[in-house]
């Protein structure tokens, strides 16, 4: 099984429509038993923050959180997020920490972001891209 842990640039683009490569890489992944997608409790503020400033409903955030598995936002994660050492935002930190306490094997990130892409490779994830 390969796991992907989706972080927000990627999903706010599927939300709001922004990226049919995306989108159409999320509805294959999700798709298929093959395949699991997962993210940090973070990932729902993230998304329902957007949804609120866009004046879209909220319960639009379940097109995407009712098919990714949610790793819980807790100390130890925190604690990881501070000991990434590279630059990267505090919500970004949080996501690689998250991912990186998750215990999964073979996770890939799936970013758009330039720095998430190069902070994940250096901490030893793979990472992919699907937004064209």
């Amino acid at each position: 099984m390969t796991y992907y842990y989706l972080d927000s640039s990627v999903a706010v683009r599927i939300m709001l429509g922004h990226s049919g490569s995306a989108a159409q890489w999320f509805d294959s992944t999700t798709g298929t038993d093959d395949d699991r997608v997962v993210s940090s409790r973070i990932l729902r503020t993230e998304i329902t923050r957007v949804l609120r400033r866009e004046s879209l409903p909220v319960t639009d955030r379940d097109q995407i959180l009712d098919y990714v598995d949610t790793i819980p936002l807790d100390h130890a994660v925190l604690q990881a997020a501070d000991a990434i050492v590279p630059h990267i935002r505090a919500l970004d930190a949080i996501h690689l920490a998250s991912a990186l306490r998750s215990g999964l094997e073979d996770l890939a990130i799936v970013t758009h972001d330039a720095t998430m892409k190069s902070v994940a490779a250096e901490v030893g994830f793979r990472v992919t891209d699907p937004v064209e």
